[in-house]
């Protein structure tokens, strides 16, 4: 018995090792993104309103003549920046919630009775052009050229280098609510690289964030943020405005 008792308690610091190894990053994971999940927690379902934009047809090269391929109507596309911000918008939901099912749904498909993630701006979304000219109608982006926003008499402009290439964008994220009051997030910029941006600072908000905050309040909220773009990379994230707008 006495021998018995000794291996049960020379075992215990490997039981606590064990548990500690096998629930620890799970309940950091919690911790850090408490704010997300305690907003999304009361639903099992999340979805995410896709970009996409019909082209009819387009040219390439193979075996050294030109072609052109018509496109079905039914075959979309999106930039290569926001389906990146998808693939991490699903990644973060995953950590809030693992269990929760996450569907993409095309514009015109979403349910308003579920947490709603809408990925692209006017131009390639027309889910979000009807939830930014309803609720956030300051705000807007100078079309054509989509070389710099307005919000609230703040300018937010994109930078090119002499190249032509782009090397600073914007990202928004509009915090609001679906018509049956589940909670929306519009994810958008000036180009597609900003809101790639955007779900960048909503994955790397810390706890006691601004931002954080503002989707723990549960209140209607905008959010500018900006960042470099180097080649297809992007670096130096940063939110520039976090407001809550239920109290201004």
């Amino acid at each position: 018995m006495e021998i018995l008792l000794q291996v049960l308690i020379g075992s215990v610091p490997a039981v606590i090792g064990f548990l500690t190894a096998r629930f620890m990053p799970r309940a950091q994971l919690l911790l850090r993104y408490g704010f997300l999940r305690r907003l999304l927690a009361p639903y099992n379902r999340v979805q995410i309103v896709t970009s996409s934009v019909e082209v009819a047809e387009f040219s390439f090269v193979g075996d050294g003549q030109q072609h052109t391929h018509a496109n079905p109507k039914n075959v979309l596309f999106l930039p290569l920046a926001e389906g990146r911000a998808i693939g991490q918008l699903i990644d973060l939901l995953r950590k809030v919630n693992h269990k929760a099912v996450i569907e993409l749904v095309a514009p015109g498909s979403q349910d308003p009775r579920v947490p709603t993630f809408s990925i692209g701006g006017p131009s390639v979304n027309p889910y979000s052009a009807g939830v930014i000219g309803a609720g956030f109608p300051e705000f807007g982006i100078e079309y054509p050229e989509a070389r710099r926003a307005r919000w609230a008499g703040m300018t937010f402009e994109t930078r090119l280098s002499p190249a032509g290439e782009l090397i600073q964008d914007h990202g928004f994220l509009f915090v609001t609510k679906t018509s049956q009051q589940a909670p929306c997030f519009v994810l958008c910029g000036i180009l597609a690289f900003g809101t790639a941006m955007a779900v960048d600072a909503l994955s790397e908000a810390r706890p006691k964030s601004h931002l954080a905050g503002l989707i723990r309040s549960g209140d209607k909220g905008f959010v500018a943020v900006e960042g470099r773009v180097t080649g297809l990379d992007m670096r130096d994230v940063r939110v520039e405005v976090c407001r809550n707008l239920s109290t201004s």
